[in-house]
């Protein structure tokens, strides 16, 4: 059986999974207090969900919800309230970090909420993470600190036509990415010590991003050369696929506010056929999804680019649907450390005899039940779904040779 076979059994049940995830699960903000709940618009929830994913690298994601979110729900509400200009940008970092010495990042720290009683405190993992943050904050004053008026003032070059292998939702990652990620290739350590250095960057990059934007030419090429090199970028993905995904907290307030400050032909974008623009979003690309793939795909899979490349042949020829595309994939985040990491092939829906179907309710005829299957692959809460559930059909199994660790004597 080839790779685009295995996709075409394997798709359905990823499909399955990734509803699961969406469904009333994950509904919720992930980011804790009053801040963020109540004290900010829909602009600021945005841009304090897209702080949070610059830092959610080599960390457990607990620590970027749980304590950067309320931190940076503080930076994000004042920075709309005062920050004008690029002093005033490195003035608000200042006040909410403290240096923790040479060679070492800032921490945030917060100045209005507590955690047990105690500030919450917050470290970034690396230097490019302060830039990424600063250049973000420093670019948005003159669009109202808004992610979401930034990208309507730009609509022209992204709402524009495009060809069959291009498409506005890369268009809109791109801005996306100029804003937060282009040519971070080293970053620096503390708004505090390196605060003249922070400034001349954010008044540079502000120079060099409004030149680029209002150069037709010079910003189709830069595109071109991003669409080749540097699409696949994760947290990227990540965090626009929250603005787009049906089922998201963030999805409702990047469209409801999308319908305020948008025109009316992107708002049609997004509404006319929401699957189409689904299946434009790129595989985040964790560990995790690498080490799913390796697992059922073997070495024909290994890198989003390959997903990306295989769906759109098996698109040509018609052997899916709009309704299956690559970002689908991004479950194996939460399957993979359950089944793969643990050796739990006696649970998996890829392997042949597996003990899972024991646990699946659809043959019970019960509805409204919850689905013991999704929480123990995913953690997943959904409803049993006793139409195309996958479970008794056994659609996946036998395309994963197992997972259990052998030892052997040489």
């Amino acid at each position: 059986m080839d790779t685009l076979e295995k996709l075409i059994r394997i798709w359905p049940i990823i499909k399955w999974l990734d509803d699961a995830r969406w469904g009333a699960g994950a509904s919720g903000s992930n980011i804790p207090g009053p801040v963020f709940e109540k004290h900010l618009d829909d602009r600021g929830k945005v841009l304090t969900h897209w702080l949070c994913y610059i830092t959610d690298q080599q960390r457990p994601y607990e620590q970027v919800w749980n304590e950067g979110g309320p931190v940076f729900a503080e930076v994000v509400s004042e920075y709309l309230s005062t920050a004008k200009q690029g002093h005033h940008v490195l003035d608000i970092l200042q006040a909410y970090t403290r240096s923790t010495g040479p060679g070492q990042v800032d921490e945030f720290v917060s100045r209005r909420q507590e955690l047990q009683g105690q500030p919450i405190r917050y470290k970034p993992r690396f230097g490019m993470h302060q830039l990424s943050i600063a250049r973000t904050l420093g670019l948005l004053p003159q669009y109202g600190g808004d992610i979401v008026a930034y990208l309507s003032a730009n609509e022209e070059f992204w709402l524009g036509p495009t060809g069959g292998s291009d498409s506005p939702i890369w268009r809109m990652a791109f801005l996306l990415y100029l804003l937060s990620y282009d040519q971070i290739t080293r970053g620096m350590l503390s708004f505090h010590r390196q605060r003249d250095d922070f400034l001349r960057d954010l008044q540079d990059r502000e120079q060099e991003v409004g030149r680029l934007l209002n150069d037709k030419a010079s910003l189709e090429n830069r595109y071109r050369r991003w669409v080749r090199r540097e699409r696949f970028h994760k947290r990227l993905w990540a965090a626009f696929r929250d603005y787009l995904k049906p089922g998201s907290y963030y999805e409702k307030v990047f469209m409801r506010h999308f319908g305020e400050v948008g025109s009316s032909a992107a708002t049609h974008l997004f509404n006319s056929d929401r699957n189409e623009v689904l299946s434009w979003l790129e595989l985040p690309g964790d560990t995790w999804n690498l080490q799913f793939s390796r697992m059922l795909l073997g070495s024909q899979i290994t890198h989003p680019r390959d997903l990306r490349e295989a769906y759109d042949r098996l698109r040509h020829r018609g052997l899916v649907s709009k309704a299956f595309y690559p970002e689908q994939f991004d479950v194996s985040f939460d399957f993979s450390p359950r089944m793969c990491d643990r050796a739990n092939q006696d649970l998996c829906l890829f392997r042949k005899a597996s003990r899972i179907k024991a646990y699946c309710l659809a043959e019970a005829r019960t509805d409204s039940r919850p689905c013991p299957v999704t929480m123990i692959l995913c953690g997943y809460q959904s409803e049993c779904q006793q139409v195309n559930c996958p479970v008794p059909q056994g659609v996946g199994e036998d395309l994963c040779q197992g997972c259990a660790r052998e030892v052997t004597m040489p």
